[in-house]
């Protein structure tokens, strides 16, 4: 399956005015983000870890690598996370009872994997793979 497939899911939850929907909208929306980023990666060559560990590895390698649009990508990854958190744990938050919120969170997450496709296509790819390297071999020395 493709990653982004959840983003389209996201998109269609995010236009309702349930909050149960809008806060399924930015658990898809976030797991658009960690699953292309993730099979972007792997495309770069690396083994990507799963499970729970798989967040905290990808935001790492790409908050780290040195290319700021990626450096952008990890942080929009991580605040989407931090959300999704909030959205599937604390049931008295009232960030998702606004569907405009909600989609205006979507929409950045639907910029993102655009920019990781642009990314993806031009000469940064290198730099990211280089920088990842690099970044690996600086955390095991």
């Amino acid at each position: 399956m493709d990653g982004r497939e959840f983003l389209e899911a996201a998109k269609s939850l995010a236009k309702s005015q349930s909050e149960a929907f809008l806060r399924s909208a930015i658990s898809r929306a976030y797991y658009a983000l960690l699953n292309v980023a993730s099979q972007f990666l792997i495309r770069l060559g690396f083994v990507v870890q799963r499970g729970p560990a798989k967040h905290g590895q990808v935001y790492a390698w790409l908050f780290n690598c040195g290319v700021d649009k990626m450096v952008d990508f990890a942080r929009l990854l991580d605040e989407l996370r931090t959300r999704r958190n909030e959205a599937d744990y604390d049931m008295d938050s009232k960030e998702f009872q606004n569907n405009v919120i909600c989609s205006l969170r979507v929409a950045k997450a639907e910029l993102a994997l655009k920019l990781l496709a642009e990314c993806d296509k031009t000469s940064l790819r290198q730099q990211i793979q280089n920088g990842i390297r690099e970044y690996e071999r600086k955390i095991k020395s």
